[in-house]
């Protein structure tokens, strides 16, 4: 998929993407239900905005996202810009440097840049708020990538006591399967739908689970 349009509209575009392709856990919290998508967009638009901002408009390559079962890349054309390093990146000891400064003071005008080189740190912090490691970074056959690793990927999965057995066994399933639908859960267990379903929405009640497409194709999810 291909998006296009100036900086602005590039940047709510792909924020819209994003919301389009995420995962979103759903549950009730006393009488209000609680949202919660597999990454923090906020994180995700900051890395989107550095992309833009900082990429290298003289090379013809576009910028590209990638999204994966267990983790989203954004890759930018150009590399950093000397004498950045990702160590310095990592350990948040380099000095900002930008290519496109007209395009840094126009989006700060917008608010939507903070002050110059407090974007990684933003994007660390969103990170930790959603139980997620840190974005991590790297330079690739003239890219700049960064890579957002998801709930998947590395996650200790914690069998909470008060699950019947039947539970706790699809439980072991997500581990090694990462989704299973109703019916899958129906011939684990050797149940009938109404109870599958009973069991499967108590978990999605106590923030255990989440699904993700329609009602024809839905999944179950451990949720992150």
């Amino acid at each position: 998929r291909e998006l296009n349009g100036n900086i602005f509209e590039l940047i709510d575009k792909t924020e819209k993407f994003f919301l389009e392709n995420m995962k979103t856990a759903a549950w009730s919290k006393g009488f209000r239900t609680v949202h919660k998508t597999e990454y923090p967009i906020k994180a995700l638009k900051e890395a989107v905005i550095n992309a833009l901002v900082h990429r290298d408009y003289y090379e013809r390559e576009y910028i590209m996202i990638r999204m994966f079962d267990d983790r989203v890349e954004i890759l930018s054309p150009g590399g950093l810009l000397s004498p950045l390093t990702v160590e310095q990146l990592d350990n948040l000891t380099y000095i900002p440097k930008s290519r496109n400064k007209t395009l840094v003071d126009a989006l700060m005008r917008r608010k939507l840049m903070d002050k110059r080189g407090t974007g990684i740190l933003r994007m660390n912090n969103f990170m930790e708020e959603w139980g997620l490691p840190h974005p991590t970074f790297k330079e690739n056959l003239g890219y700049f990538v960064i890579k957002f690793i998801g709930p998947y990927q590395g996650t200790i999965i914690k069998i909470p006591e008060e699950l019947n057995e039947r539970q706790k066994k699809a439980i072991g399933y997500l581990k090694e399967k990462k989704g299973m639908t109703r019916k899958d859960y129906e011939r684990l267990n050797n149940v009938s739908k109404r109870t599958a379903i009973r069991d499967l929405n108590s978990m999605i009640a106590k923030g255990i689970l989440k699904t993700s497409g329609t009602t024809d194709d839905k999944k179950y999810l451990i949720c992150a």
